[in-house]
């Protein structure tokens, strides 16, 4: 069964049509065939709208099971804390399992989250100031939590390893938003703004955990980089997010946002 990811679609950003969207993938999901199709966060900046995106491009592609996840952007505005973590939507892949029939594979999905454990060590910062800096200047900072970043990863790890011993020695695909690997980072130290962002991309942690359960394939995103898959040890990652067209940041390679999606799907076989 071909198995299809995409991530940081940006609808709104981008603004584009979602109803146009919707029926230009699913159109493409159908042609070729794609049985299940994740969607690894950051569609829209309300989780609500993200929520009826995908039931729509759903109720247009039958033949394809659709997930999705939530990044930062799509916790901003539409969901508690509380909910995000709970079953909010049949839909929503974060902290469940999504068995594939016929085969010896799973998809673990999480959103992630980060523990400024991706930040430089040059920084000298603690995670009081780091916390401090990301409500003052970061999205997140109107993100619903009453926990601190710290205990949400703790979660994410938990909840990760739970998963993977209940799922045992079958081949796990984990979809993710957040950055699981220090390998796959940026850095800038002549901007000092990124350098202190680079503390909310993700978890060092998450990847040494994912590679030390011999995860097949983790596809994620939030970087807004596209690079070529890189495996290490018996892991190999998948980062390669739609981003943004827009004329401030314009990430994409052409103009055409559907192109951009189409060419950016990490595509895997179950």
């Amino acid at each position: 069964m071909k198995l299809a990811f995409s991530v940081d679609n940006h609808i709104d950003v981008n603004k584009l049509e979602p109803a146009a969207v919707a029926a230009r993938q699913a159109a493409y999901l159908s042609q070729q065939r794609v049985g299940v199709y994740v969607n690894a966060g950051d569609t829209f900046n309300d989780f609500r709208r993200s929520r009826a995106f995908f039931h729509h491009l759903a109720a247009l592609a039958p033949q394809t099971q659709v997930r999705f996840l939530a990044g930062n952007h799509d916790l901003v505005n539409g969901i508690s804390y509380q909910a995000a973590q709970g079953p909010a939507d049949p839909l929503y892949l974060h902290e469940r399992v999504l068995a594939i029939p016929g085969t010896n594979t799973v998809i673990v999905g999480n959103n992630g989250w980060y523990d400024y454990s991706l930040a430089p060590g040059d920084l000298h910062q603690t995670a009081a100031q780091f916390a401090r800096w990301k409500k003052a200047y970061w999205i997140d900072g109107a993100i619903d939590q009453p926990v601190s970043d710290a205990q949400r990863m703790n979660r994410v790890l938990a909840t990760t390893e739970a998963a993977l011993d209940a799922v045992g020695r079958r081949r796990v695909i984990y979809a993710t938003h957040f950055v699981p690997t220090p390998l796959l980072m940026v850095y800038a130290p002549d901007h000092p703004r990124w350098q202190m962002a680079t503390a909310v991309m993700g978890s060092a942690r998450l990847g040494a955990l994912l590679e030390s359960r011999r995860v097949a394939d983790v596809v994620f995103g939030h970087l807004h980089r596209r690079d070529a898959p890189l495996t290490v040890g018996a892991t190999t990652y998948w980062h390669r997010p739609m981003g943004y067209g827009i004329k401030r940041l314009h990430e994409w390679q052409g103009h055409d946002w559907f192109a951009e999606w189409r060419d950016t799907l990490v595509v895997l076989q179950a």
